[in-house]
């Protein structure tokens, strides 16, 4: 019985390597998709975070401490003055073009106003149409204009005869020493590129798997596909996805090398963890896969439904907001997405190193995935023999 299953698994799995040799979408979802978002999102977090962003400036006052100001601002480390202008109209419509991410209107009477300790001027224009560019703009303006404000009150403190050692007790009563954890370099790469990937991956697993399935009842192939596995609808579904499962796996794992060796991000765990992570991963989101398409038997549908469920998966992850933070019933739909689990073992894991015991309950739900199939195997199995679903 055991041989029967064996061989049956092997029949279906050759049938299924045929089929994807005979097209080239199955060479293009699989290998071709993942390997371009390697290339791109790796070179474009190669140096951890955007850097040189252009802005622009408009001086109207034209003092000798406005034109310091400009050439500190120019000096950080993620903006780059690129053009100066005339007037406020004139910068927002360059804004507007997007030719630059912000600009910097420094008022009339500046260095006049700063002199008589007066409150001068300084307005701060940002596009946060583009979340990270305008974040990063908005941050580094915001402490170029806090460094200026303290260098004119040290200026007037020293006018004013104060010993340089009282001089940053009043500018700064309170210093801050601040240190990231798990992130040291705030490199953006280390917390998205971890879901990004996952994200792009668990896309394609669902889409591959609706299509290789609902690809026999669109072609009326399905009582073929059926019998070629002796008639087993465990043995055709699992002979059918065991290509696609390894395929997956290994994209998965290049993605760990990459990230984790090639990359230098953060592993504070062994490398074996993520691995493991990432098969369970694969292997659940196929579960989903299977289950959509065993309740809706149709191709067309079953592509819809997992481009959508795969979609909000981004979002119930938990990497661009805190799940614990939103509403009680959102925080239990999250607990629908395999990529949820896989974020909390990779922070307990890679970025934390906690032990793999405080990780347990995400490995557990990940294989409870596993179990979905079960459900629909019936329905599957009728659905391959009558072939009595719309193909249109």
């Amino acid at each position: 019985m055991r041989y029967q299953l064996f061989k049956a698994i092997i029949d279906s799995s050759t049938r299924e390597l045929k089929r994807m040799m005979s097209r080239p979408i199955y060479f293009i979802t699989t290998i071709l998709v993942m390997t371009f978002c390697f290339v791109f999102f790796l070179t474009f977090f190669d140096e951890g975070q955007p850097n040189k962003m252009p802005i622009g400036i408009v001086d109207l006052d034209q003092s000798s401490l406005s034109r310091q100001l400009v050439r500190n601002i120019d000096a950080t480390q993620q903006v780059s003055v690129i053009t100066k202008f005339s007037s406020h109209k004139e910068a927002r419509e360059e804004m507007q073009r997007g030719n630059i991410y912000g600009f910097v209107e420094i008022k009339q009477n500046f260095a006049k106003d700063a002199l008589t300790s007066h409150r001068p001027a300084i307005e701060l224009y940002v596009n946060d149409a583009y979340l990270i560019a305008g974040s990063l703009v908005g941050k580094d303006l915001m402490y170029m204009s806090a460094l200026s404000t303290g260098a004119m009150q040290r200026q007037i403190l020293r006018a004013k005869g104060i010993e340089e050692s009282r001089i940053m007790g009043i500018i700064q009563p309170i210093a801050i020493d601040t240190h990231l954890i798990g992130n040291q370099h705030a490199n953006y790469g280390v917390y998205l590129l971890n879901v990004l990937l996952p994200g792009v991956l668990q896309l394609m697993i669902l889409m591959m798997t609706i299509f290789a399935i609902g690809i026999e009842f669109k072609e009326r192939t399905s009582a073929r596909w059926l019998e070629n596995a002796n008639n087993s609808i465990f043995a055709a579904v699992t002979g059918k996805l065991l290509p696609y499962t390894l395929l997956f796996f290994i994209m998965g794992m290049i993605s760990n090398l990459l990230l984790y060796h090639y990359m230098q991000y953060p592993l504070h765990s062994n490398i074996g963890w993520m691995f493991l992570n990432t098969f369970l991963f694969v292997v659940s989101y196929q579960a989903i896969g299977i289950l959509i398409i065993g309740l809706m038997p149709v191709l067309r549908d079953g592509v819809t439904i997992v481009a959508f469920y795969g979609l909000l998966g981004f979002t119930f992850a938990g990497f661009t907001f805190p799940i614990e933070q939103m509403p009680a019933m959102s925080r239990i739909f999250s607990y629908i997405f395999p990529i949820r689990h896989y974020f909390n073992i990779y922070v307990n894991q890679a970025l934390n190193g906690l032990d793999a015991r405080n990780s347990i309950l995400s490995y557990v739900a990940l294989l409870s995935f596993c179990i979905l199939p079960f459900f629909v195997y019936h329905r599957l199995k009728s659905a391959a023999i009558k072939q009595n679903f719309p193909i249109k």
